[in-house]
């Protein structure tokens, strides 16, 4: 029996089908996958094919509804109103669509951006070609060439509640559609009318007959569309927040025995192994960690014995995280994937069925629950950057990180404030939306699912955590040249001053090795005579001092020098430190450079996935 694909699989499989998509997309009603949905997105002209499968199913399933609403059947939506107003009657069946979407353009404020339009019109044609909707192929041609042509309607944020569907912003494109002269479109960018930009393509404008803008509108393509987008780089995101948890381990020197194979074994999660599994790989061969078991190692007294929750637990943290993104991965690919508007129109059984796939609530607690998934991240990220800018928990790393004099240089102090900022916004935006449903439109949409909100919020919940990962991976990799300079003054130190007292002092931190490092003239003033080798005057003592640390500092900013920090790493995190280090250029922060542009330097990379090539080469390996 084949074993299912863990969540680094999966998203793995997920930025290879993105990178390998080719231009063009063949929609069939039945295999659209999120990379599909994101590529359509962010790429205005995209090609988009139908199936010759699909144009079969069009037509056959086109022709059944008419051939019923000629022999007199009153069919839900197409001579009949809508919603709570079913119970009018009309024989104008064109004039019943018209009203449908002139009632539903009742949006204003602030609008989508347009790769969230696109990916919509992606969904909602690769949805019509199921052929259960009962329209004829024109519709889905004119979606498909709207995409072509790059023809996308400004679409009004708010609104919608995903029950019958996100009728409301699906509506706009249903407008577009019909060239209403006064809605706002981007023809290649640029705004003018609808009416105008299909007559600059040399578009027609459609006439719905029968269901045909109901079933343009009757679904929550908006919603799962978003959630599509959402998903991609949110699997992106909990690989990253892995990464950070290895690298943690690192800047903290902590202890691998939290990934030990035995403890996962027994509580046999399948993501708190696999989140173990991918870790403990990332970090193999590094020289920060411990390695060795508690049982076996000299016990101090006044350290701790094992690591504290941040690290120890994080593969118990991580592993609902991992489970819950593939279950809604899951989900939303077959909500992209079905016929979900009423009446189902089944010509192959000549039965018309009225149902309520247009309900989003699986969307919802999808992305309900993904919220919730990078809200936990981001409180993992919280705990763990809390522990490396405090100097009482970081294991001898200098008070906020600082890389020169601590007196005077304050480090990523604003970084750790700005941190309970995003943490903050992120565990209040986590709320989910599903509890806040409210019955509407007469009583007739007594429940319903939120999802395009649900996926508005997920948006912002992952910008939030993408911007606290760009936070801890610049504190990781100063805290990772730290731990060199740490070593290296160890070195330097044993050179100038007697062993004995080195062992002594050091080991309890009673004179940090930052201090001698930074502030060689203070510390020289506790100093015996004795404690001093060959006599070295003070001025002696701080010139070497300082020379030495000058040409570590220097040594930092060359590539072989960044090779020789690596070198300390684990096989997956050492590429991500030359990612950051050598890739972005982001620099050793030695008291005189700002943070600010070195942080948007990592988000830039992390929000347009340029990190994801690294992400391959380090999961790949693990994997």
């Amino acid at each position: 029996m084949e074993q299912p694909l863990s969540q680094v699989q999966e998203t793995l499989k997920m930025i290879k089908r993105f990178q390998e998509c080719s231009g063009e997309i063949v929609i069939n009603g039945k295999d659209l996958g999120i990379a599909d949905v994101l590529f359509a997105a962010e790429n205005p002209g995209i090609k988009v094919t139908i199936a010759d499968s699909s144009k079969l199913l069009l037509y056959d399933n086109s022709n059944y509804l008419q051939r019923v609403i000629t022999n007199g059947k009153i069919i839900y939506g197409v001579n009949t109103g809508y919603g709570g107003s079913a119970d009018v009657r009309s024989d104008n069946i064109i004039a019943v669509q018209k009203g449908l979407i002139r009632h539903l353009n009742a949006g204003f404020g602030d609008v989508f951006d347009s790769d969230v339009v696109r990916a919509v019109m992606l969904v909602r044609a690769n949805s019509l070609c199921q052929g259960y909707s009962g329209v004829r192929q024109e519709v889905v041609d004119l979606l498909v060439d709207l995409l072509k042509h790059d023809i996308i309607p400004v679409v009004p944020k708010r609104g919608s509640i995903s029950a019958s569907g996100d009728l409301m912003p699906t509506s706009y494109i249903a407008a577009c559609m019909m060239g209403r002269p006064d809605l706002k479109v981007l023809y290649k960018g640029e705004e003018m009318m609808a009416d105008e930009a299909l007559k600059q393509a040399k578009l027609m404008p459609i006439t719905f007959i029968t269901k045909e803008a109901l079933a343009v509108v009757n679904s929550a393509s908006f919603a799962s569309s978003m959630a599509a987008n959402v998903l991609y780089n949110a699997n992106v995101a909990v690989l990253l927040t892995e990464a950070a948890t290895a690298m943690s381990v690192e800047s903290l020197c902590g202890k691998l025995e939290s990934f030990h194979s035995t403890i996962h074994e027994i509580m046999p999660h399948r993501g708190q192994k696999e989140a173990a599994r991918n870790i403990g790989k990332l970090l193999h061969g590094s020289k920060l960690t411990v390695q060795e078991l508690a049982i076996n190692r000299t016990d101090t007294e006044g350290v701790l014995k094992q690591d504290r929750y941040a690290l120890r637990t994080s593969p118990q943290w991580l592993a609902p995280i991992l489970e819950t993104l593939q279950t809604s991965v899951k989900r939303i690919t077959i909500e992209i994937n079905s016929a979900n508007d009423n009446p189902i129109i089944d010509h192959r059984k000549e039965e018309i069925l009225h149902g309520g796939n247009f309900q989003g609530i699986s969307i919802a607690v999808a992305m309900d629950q993904t919220r919730q998934a990078l809200q936990l991240c981001g409180k993992l990220l919280f705990a763990q950057l809390s522990e490396i800018l405090n100097w009482k928990c970081s294991e001898g790393l200098p008070p906020n990180l600082s890389g020169c004099d601590i007196n005077t240089d304050f480090g990523f102090k604003g970084m750790d404030t700005a941190m309970a900022s995003y943490c903050a916004e992120l565990d209040y935006i986590t709320n989910p939306l599903t509890n806040h449903v409210l019955s509407a439109e007469m009583h007739n949409q007594s429940i319903n699912s939120m999802a395009l909100v649900s996926s508005r919020m997920t948006h912002q919940a992952l910008e939030i955590l993408q911007m606290m990962l760009a936070n801890i991976f610049c504190a990781h990799i100063q805290a990772i040249d730290l731990r060199w300079l740490e070593h290296r003054v160890y070195l330097d130190m044993s050179e100038l001053v007697s062993s004995s007292l080195l062992g002594e002092r050091f080991s309890y931190q009673i004179w940090p090795w930052y201090k001698f490092a930074f502030t060689p003239r203070d510390m020289f003033a506790h100093l015996s005579r004795e404690h001093v080798k060959n006599g070295l005057t003070e001025e002696e003592f701080v010139s070497c001092m300082s020379t030495k640390m000058e040409k570590h500092l220097e040594i930092l900013k060359t590539s072989n020098g960044q090779d020789l920090v690596a070198d300390m790493l684990g096989q997956g995190t050492r590429k991500l430190y030359h990612f950051i280090r050598q890739k972005l250029n982001i620099p050793f922060c030695d008291g005189h450079l700002d943070l600010d542009t070195s942080l948007q330097k990592i988000y830039d990379a992390i929000r347009k996935r340029e990190i994801c090539s690294v992400l391959q080469e380090m999961f790949t390996d693990s994997d």
